[in-house]
């Protein structure tokens, strides 16, 4: 095992955890979904924790490349500002535009070389997910100011 493929094990299983636990510690609904709000941070530890797990067990292929090289590191730090600022503008932003952007810019910071493509698969990605929350599941998400103009 790459000894970095190891330290990423531990950070990623003792970031999982803490997010259980706090998931955990939601309080449950009080009306509403008997599942609360509680079971996506608990899913998503449970499944950051496992993870973790499988990066500190998982034996060493022959002629392994290490997680996070020298070279990707810039791209994850702009993919991780990427996310701040998608969090911080989604309430004014709206959810539709907020999520084309960031799909868009990341594939394109990954490496998608076609524009088009990239277009693409940025709008049917954000508004497949808009309408699977706002029309299937009934889970209203921020419209932004397209709520302004008269579209929301």
């Amino acid at each position: 095992m790459i000894p970095g493929d190891r330290i990423w094990g531990i950070v990623i299983l003792i970031l999982g955890g803490a997010y259980l636990i706090e998931g955990i510690r939601i309080p449950p609904a009080a009306f509403g979904d008997p599942l609360g709000p509680r079971i996506f941070p608990t899913i998503l530890g449970i499944s950051m924790a496992a993870c973790g797990i499988s990066l500190l067990l998982k034996p060493e292929p022959r002629g392994a490349q290490p997680i996070l090289v020298r070279s990707a590191f810039i791209q994850v730090l702009i993919l991780c500002a990427l996310l701040l600022l998608y969090a911080i503008s989604l309430p004014w932003l709206g959810y539709i535009l907020a999520t084309f952007s960031l799909v868009w810019m990341a594939a394109l910071i990954m490496g998608e070389r076609s524009f088009i493509k990239g277009l693409v698969v940025s709008a049917v990605f954000s508004a497949g997910i808009f309408f699977l929350f706002t029309r299937v599941l009934t889970i209203p998400l921020p419209l932004g100011f397209l709520k302004t103009l008269g579209l929301g």
